[in-house]
């Protein structure tokens, strides 16, 4: 009967995880993670947080010293939409199974429709041939998503379903292929052009704007609220419970608004106004990659310590050893498979508990002021903790990183000890017989 009850659970997750537009998804925004990890770091490089130090390179170099190094930032990090865009369609029809670059093409002719081909600076009258770059990076990343998917959608469609213009055999396939997209760019450039007059009509602006207020500002509010830290920590851990990558699938969903709640805040750190009170984010991309997966999703480093030091069984002082090193570059597949975590019942809770106290401590750190809001440089989700801390958030980050880690320890211990001494006695039992 319980088997039962998983198997109606699990089944719908698996049923979304393996959704074509949620694996684009996944995919897609992979491919920016250069653009946000190498990006900051010259951003970093460009905004020294030490104003002597700033003033000092000036007197050297000059007052504009910091331009060539912002010059990176803008090609990089600050046009992540766009790289999204073409990602996303790209990855849904290679999913899917077909030619992909013209998807990909065809997403990132779309989303330029449907911007303004103009720009209105805040004082005087339209420059023509020009457009607002705040759209290529985190501010028009959802509008950026939804043209990739949708894109990648219909192209899909169309060449599967061979609605296309077929070329004789004789014709090379890097031409043919690209003429089978005629078709489906026809359809899709003219729904593009309709969106924008509709959107247009109804808001005076474009659809990404229309997008950026009606559905980006709320979820940038959502996850950058206590709650959405509390929902972030919570699903990874719950999905992962029931056997499924809960941090891949979680990242698939909230990475563009994370990363968008970091744009936010970089653009607040390049003029001096990183701070709660000029409306920082407190949840980005760090929130989550250096404090709410340290060891691992769960958490796990408090139940390795717990193995390694303190288990009678053989089987849990074996795998201590085996999940150790693995768990200092946060990586707890074998612990999650090998203790095993999935379908545990003992474990439910803690597994739980753990990252949800520690999306608690790293929001309050923020919010009491102990720690700066996240604006410097992204790190990749496998540096080791207090390294990472360190690097994102100063000494501060690095002692609210160990403090989750002792929490960890304390939390976990007693259920380790449960688990450890069933373990015992079945190989005791064992023994003797």
């Amino acid at each position: 009967m319980a088997k039962m009850n998983v198997q109606k659970i699990i089944m719908p997750i698996m049923k979304f995880v393996n959704m074509r537009g949620i694996i684009a998804l996944k995919d897609g925004m992979l491919a920016i993670l250069p653009l946000t990890v190498v990006g900051s770091l010259f951003l970093i490089m460009g905004q020294i947080p030490f104003q002597g130090v700033n003033d000092a390179i000036a007197r050297v170099f000059g007052p504009d010293w910091t331009e060539p190094f912002m010059q990176v930032y803008h090609g990089t990090f600050a046009i992540m939409g766009l790289i999204s865009c073409f990602a996303i369609g790209y990855s849904y029809a290679k999913n899917s199974g077909v030619e992909p670059l013209p998807s990909g093409v065809l997403s990132l002719s779309s989303f330029f429709i449907l911007l303004k081909s103009s720009y209105v600076p805040a004082k005087g009258e339209a420059i023509s041939e020009a457009i607002s770059k705040v759209w290529f990076g985190g501010q028009g990343i959802i509008g950026a998503i939804i043209v990739g998917l949708v894109v990648g959608a219909i192209y899909t469609e169309f060449i599967r379903r061979h609605i296309v213009i077929k070329m004789p055999e004789q014709v090379p396939q890097a031409i043919a292929k690209q003429f089978e997209a005629m078709i489906p760019a026809f359809v899709i450039f003219t729904l593009s052009m309709m969106i924008y007059i509709i959107a247009k009509l109804i808001t005076g602006g474009t659809f990404i704007e229309m997008i950026y207020a009606a559905i980006q500002v709320p979820l940038q509010g959502l996850t950058g609220s206590l709650y959405g830290a509390i929902g972030i920590a919570f699903f990874i851990s719950f999905l992962w419970w029931f056997g499924v990558h809960g941090q891949s699938v979680v990242n698939g969903i909230v990475t563009a608004l994370l990363l968008s709640n970091l744009d936010a805040n970089k653009a607040l750190m390049a003029t001096g106004n990183l701070s709660l009170d000029k409306g920082a984010h407190v949840v980005t991309q760090q929130f989550l990659d250096s404090f709410l997966i340290l060891s691992g999703s769960g958490i796990t480093f408090g139940l390795v310590v717990a193995m390694v030091f303190a288990a009678k069984s053989k089987q849990y002082r074996a795998l201590g050893k085996v999940a150790a090193f693995p768990a200092l570059f946060n990586v707890n597949e074998p612990v999650v498979f090998g203790f095993p975590i999935v379908m545990n019942p003992v474990m439910f809770l803690p597994f739980i508990l753990v990252p949800v106290v520690a999306a608690l401590l790293v929001y309050g750190a923020i919010a009491i002021g102990f720690m700066q809001p996240f604006a410097g440089v992204t790190l990749p989700w496998s540096t080791p903790a207090i390294i990472s801390g360190f690097m994102v958030g100063g000494w501060q980050g690095a002692l609210v990183q160990v403090a989750i880690l002792v929490m960890s320890t304390v939390i976990y211990f007693p259920f380790f000890k449960l688990q450890d001494n069933i373990a015992y006695q079945n190989e005791t039992a064992a023994e003797t017989v």
